[in-house]
């Protein structure tokens, strides 16, 4: 072998490795994360800067590097087809189209491009400077690229988007909120359960109103003026909550939110004596709110307001129900359990598990990890009687997807207790 045959051998590998490169290149820049770059160019990472830069015109980066990959697999293919005719005569070409197919497909693409989609992140970080060199060098070329393909697609009737396309998606946001610490077990795989119910949350404020988070009026602790005083008090005092609705005439008339300590106030002011106790004097003006009033609007509200209770009508201005700051925290974070109060029963071995008629659906999945339609109802004892389209006796099992639910026990028209079990073990719980 010649010095002009070695001197060839050594230029074809050098343009296989240049292949490698803009093969892993490619790869790394169009998957690495654009909320990982965007996070590390704003901690202050030059790298992570370039790249958001470069990727504000992604089109423009890829054919660039297109470019400069099909140069250099071309002038290699080229290059060997010469030295493999000198060496072999007209038989090279067909050696020269074998060996080159096998050594750019397995080491030029492949290999680089499963290295970078390895750790995509990482690798596009350290590409971002062969991205500049190239974009310096071949960013002309890259755009009279981009303009004939612009006029030829045009000659066909498609057109092309002129700007790069909006940020991720909320799909795209909830397909990765999905999978975060997937795989994961024991107390980690819990704690990421309840980040992925949480992040979940955040997203469904804009997509739910004020009707499915509100307590009905039916499960309100309220203080009635045609109450005694003394029977108000005893409320207060028995219960764990902190805020009360002030009605009069079982709810037809609102009279106002009053605090615990308002309560001692008006006592204070009796000088001790019940029967005097004046809590409409003490009441603070109540908020009113229609029902369908998005969730994120009214979470706005409860920021600039001094009471956190509103009042809830329907399109007729009848009372509803009450909604609390709690209540919209609760779609974030999950049930916070009062005192006395439990979220769920105990799991037996076969996955079931008693809850509450008035529990809501979405802290049942919350929870558990199922995945009990939440579009139907607010609450797992609606659930059940939109499904049966009435309310069900006793004993009443009901299947709904993967899951059977039993009536337990009734309070009057209104499912008290249930039990929930999954058909097939294998469902989370």
């Amino acid at each position: 072998m010649d010095g002009t045959s070695l001197v060839m051998l050594g230029v074809i590998l050098a343009l296989l490795c240049a292949s490698a490169m803009f093969s892993g290149t490619e790869t790394a820049f169009t998957a690495a994360s654009r909320a990982f770059v965007t996070r590390r160019a704003k901690e202050g990472d030059r790298r992570a800067g370039t790249l958001s830069r470069l990727s504000e015109r992604k089109d423009r980066v890829v054919a660039a590097i297109l470019v400069g990959n099909n140069l250099v697999n071309t002038t290699a293919t080229a290059l060997a087809s010469a030295l493999l005719i000198s060496w072999f005569g007209e038989g090279g070409v067909a050696y020269a189209s074998l060996v080159m197919t096998a050594l750019l497909v397995i080491f030029s693409e492949v290999l680089p491009k499963t290295l970078a989609l390895r750790s995509p992140d990482a690798a596009a970080l350290r590409v971002v400077p062969v991205l500049s060199t190239t974009m310096k060098v071949l960013g002309p070329v890259a755009d009279l690229v981009n303009l004939v393909v612009r006029g030829t697609l045009r000659l066909f009737g498609v057109k092309t988007p002129e700007a790069e396309r909006p940020g991720i998606t909320e799909d795209e946001l909830l397909g990765a909120i999905d999978l975060h610490g997937m795989g994961h077990q024991g107390p980690a795989d819990l704690a990421a359960r309840q980040e992925r119910g949480m992040l979940r949350g955040v997203l469904s404020l804009d997509d739910m109103t004020v009707r499915d988070v509100m307590t009905h009026r039916s499960r309100v602790v309220a203080l009635n003026t045609g109450e005694k005083p003394e029977a108000m008090l005893a409320k207060v005092l028995a219960s764990p909550h902190a805020r009360f609705p002030l009605w009069g005439r079982d709810g037809e008339e609102i009279l106002g939110v009053v605090h615990a300590r308002d309560v001692l106030r008006a006592l204070q002011t009796a000088q001790g004596d019940t029967a005097k106790m004046d809590l409409v004097a003490v009441a603070q003006p109540a908020s009113l709110v229609i029902e369908t009033r998005p969730l994120r609007e009214q979470l706005q509200e409860f920021r600039k307001a001094p009471i956190k209770m509103a009042m809830v009508l329907d399109e007729y201005g009848s009372l509803k129900g009450i909604v609390t700051l709690e209540d919209i925290v609760e779609v974030v974070v999950g049930q916070i359990v009062q005192r006395g109060e439990a979220i769920l029963g105990d799991l037996s071995e076969n996955g079931e598990v008693e809850v509450r008629g008035d529990l809501r659906v979405r802290d049942i999945n919350r929870e558990l990890g199922w995945d009990l339609p939440e579009d139907e109802a607010a609450t797992i004892g609606g659930l059940v009687a939109a499904r049966q389209r009435g309310i069900p006796q006793v004993g009443t099992e009901v299947s709904i997807g993967p899951y059977v639910l039993r009536v337990l026990e009734r309070r009057g028209q209104r499912i008290d207790r249930l039990v929930v079990r999954p058909l097939n073990p294998a469902i989370p719980a």
